[in-house]
């Protein structure tokens, strides 16, 4: 309850910083303060010309001392802010400097002991809000003061603050400024080396009732029928479901349709929490795949931008690997519509910078949500090159001002709504908000106190879709030194482009239905991702386990023989053994490598079975001698898999001769035959020959 008593001690008066504002008359405080303050809750969201505001939140003791008598007090600024510019500034405003005047009111908490935090709850009519009543932004805010053992003094030992806005009837119905709000899905979902996700437990956490991912899908829930872009990344729904279905290692065999029933391994997990093998327990993994489906609906039911799977360095690819970059974006294209998902492609770098100089680089059809830094002279939706380019406005996206986070929920709401007051104040022209929370936002444990969508519903902002079309991009898109040194380097690359390698080759060799080569091609987009700029070695190591693993599935198709070929000719027959070691069939076939003088007929390529193997006699022709020959198992596009095997074929002219010889031999045999057999007959005559009777006469 709200004591109305006066201050033992004098207010403290400050500045609101405007355009006007000198910054050196400020008050400066520390730097840091032993009390903090949690500001969750604000209503209205505008300052209502009669009645009460009421502020909400939380105050902890994060100092190693004992607070006593610490109060909660509101105060507010005296003039607005009444451009964007200044409203720039002033969410620029160090923590210590003061902004506003306290009012003569506190809330008690009470003594705070070290780690404690107590709740508060401050309602002050707007009467008593020492505004001047113009329209514009006004800071707003309480100031937390207590007394320890230094004792009690006026500055303040904790605070929060924000905007909140104050519009005239009339301007109210004048104007209605268009938001359009961009929700990112976005994690990054690094692989071991079987393939199963190399970090169980942080999926777990992400998809508990309150993960951030959880969170999301409850937060966009909120927004009903209000226009909402997802911004999403097809790997997290993928690795999500793998969470769902128990983390299995890598499957040679066709990933289940989305929302199929749960396989074997998952719905046989242990229950008593996640082992040391990466298993989600079963109430984990139900509630992964719980979370998927939702989050598939949410995709479903909003506009939604779709990035490159696994959320890869788009400047990096478009500069080095172009064929990687398109890659990924065709995969992300058939993840989402395994999920019947479509959506808008698009390259939306975390920083907001891409090079211009690769816009060409970019697959076809690619959009581009990029940062307009802060230009406000820009355009929010534009062409370049053809493409559809969107900006979001970086000044509002950066939410509040410190020392409360600038993207929670209560600060975003008030910088949205005071963004749009001041355009309205100002008369001019109305530019709509185009504002992309961070790549991995996470509303809170607090959000729903925020009331976000439902504060923002007032007379001059609307929700809105994301803007298209407009003209053609005429300005300069920035790119820093910086941001090109920041791209993942030429190891990363190497390690992906060998990954994604044996994934494709993998996937040729098996014969039946398969994603093998798209999951190790997700799983190499991970090295290049742009979570992969902070920890470049880790996801090489990562990359090339797994790719050292899928070399060994390869290794289990192999090609045996004998080590050493006779042949008397110079031609004859082969005998080698294809052999399939997998569980899956697979289709091979064989690449020879010779010193050119022997030839081979391998034939056309064979199908096994798992566990099968097939022997075949090969036609052989070759010169005399001894020769090295390779025999490489291929697929049937000639990628070689597994081992080599290598054998000596030695060939002779000693056959020929031996040959010659005996043809000779037989012929000389067959004369002396005959020879023979003439002499007889010569010899046979004579002594038969009958006596003439007249000799016997005489």
């Amino acid at each position: 309850m709200l004591a109305a008593v006066a201050l033992l001690v004098a207010p403290l008066v400050g500045v609101a910083l405007a355009g006007t504002a000198d910054p050196a008359a400020a008050v400066e405080e520390p730097e840091a303060t032993p009390l903090t303050v949690r500001l969750d809750s604000m209503t209205p969201a505008v300052l209502p010309r009669r009645g009460s505001i009421t502020l909400q939140g939380s105050v902890t003791n994060d100092s190693e001392e004992d607070w006593d008598d610490v109060n909660v007090t509101p105060f507010s600024s005296t003039t607005p802010i009444t451009t964007r510019e200044d409203l720039a500034l002033a969410s620029q405003t160090p923590e210590q400097t003061a902004v506003g005047e306290r009012l003569d009111v506190f809330e008690p908490i009470g003594a705070l002991a070290p780690g404690e935090t107590a709740d508060f709850t401050v309602s002050v009519p707007v009467e008593e809000l020492p505004i001047s009543g113009d329209p514009g932004a006004y800071w707003i805010g309480v100031h937390a003061l207590g007394t320890d053992v230094a004792g009690r003094d006026a500055v303040a030992d904790g605070r929060a603050r924000t905007f909140v806005p104050l519009l005239t009837p009339p301007q109210a119905r004048t104007a209605s400024v268009p938001v359009s709000l961009v929700l990112p899905l976005r994690q990054a979902a690094r692989r071991a080396a079987d393939g199963s996700l190399d970090d169980p437990q942080l999926w777990v956490d992400l998809s508990a009732e309150e993960g951030r991912l959880s969170r999301l899908a409850d937060f966009a829930g909120t927004a009903g029928s209000r226009p909402l872009t997802w911004l999403a990344d097809p790997a997290v729904l993928d690795a999500l479901s793998d969470l769902g279905d128990g983390n299995p290692p890598l499957s040679l065999e066709a990933r289940p349709d989305p929302g199929a029933d749960p396989s074997p391994a998952g719905s046989a997990a242990p229950s008593g929490g996640s082992d040391a093998a990466g298993v989600p327990d079963a109430a984990a993994s139900e509630r992964a795949r719980t979370l998927v489906e939702r989050l598939r609906e949410e995709l479903d039911s909003r506009d939604l931008l779709t990035l490159p799977y696994a959320d890869p360095d788009a400047a990096a690819l478009a500069r080095r690997r172009p064929p990687l970059l398109a890659r990924a974006a065709a995969l992300a294209e058939r993840r989402a519509a395994a999920r019947d998902l479509t959506g808008r492609a698009v390259v939306a770098p975390p920083s907001g910078f891409f090079d211009p100089d690769l816009v060409d680089a970019l697959p076809d059809d690619q959009g581009l949500l990029l940062g307009d830094q802060g230009e406000l002279g820009l355009p929010p939706a534009s062409t370049l090159d053809g493409r559809r380019l969107t900006l979001s406005d970086a000044r509002t996206s950066s939410g509040g001002p410190a020392p409360v986070p600038g993207s929670d929920p209560l600060a975003l709401r008030q910088r949205v709504l005071a963004e749009a007051a001041t355009q309205v104040v100002a008369g001019e022209e109305v530019r709509p908000l185009v504002v992309t929370l961070p790549p991995r936002w996470d509303p809170g444990a607090a959000w729903r106190d925020a009331d976000f969508f439902d504060g923002l519903d007032t007379d001059w902002v609307r929700f809105a879709a994301l803007p298209s079309g407009g003209p053609a991009y005429d300005g300069e898109l920035p790119y820093p030194r910086s941001q090109e040194v920041a791209e993942v380097d030429t190891d990363n690359l190497r390690s992906a482009v060998e990954l994604a390698g044996v994934g494709r080759t993998l996937g040729d060799l098996l014969t039946g239905e398969d994603d093998v080569a798209d999951d190790l091609l997700g799983a190499s987009l991970q090295a290049v991702s742009y979570s992969a700029r902070r920890l470049p070695r880790l996801n090489v190591e990562r990359a090339d386990a797994l790719a050292a693993a899928a070399r060994g599935e390869l290794g289990r198709v192999r090609v045996t023989g004998t080590e050493l070929v006779s042949l008397s000719s110079g031609s004859g027959d082969v005998t080698v053994t294809v052999v399939n070691d997998l569980d899956q069939p697979v289709t091979v076939g064989l690449r020879v490598e010779t010193d050119g003088e022997v030839a081979i007929d391998t034939g056309e390529a064979v199908q096994l079975g798992p566990g099968q193997r097939s022997t075949a006699r090969l036609p052989v022709r070759s010169s005399d001698g001894v020769h090295e020959v390779t025999m490489q198992p291929v697929t049937s596009d000639g990628a070689p898999v597994g081992e080599p095997f290598t054998f000596s074929l030695r060939t002779s002219e000693v056959g020929r001769v031996v040959w010659v010889v005996i043809a000779a031999g037989g012929a000389l045999l067959a004369v002396m035959i005959v020879r023979r057999v003439v002499l007889r007959l010569r010899h046979r005559s004579w002594r038969e020959r009958p006596t003439d009777p007249a000799e016997d006469l005489l």
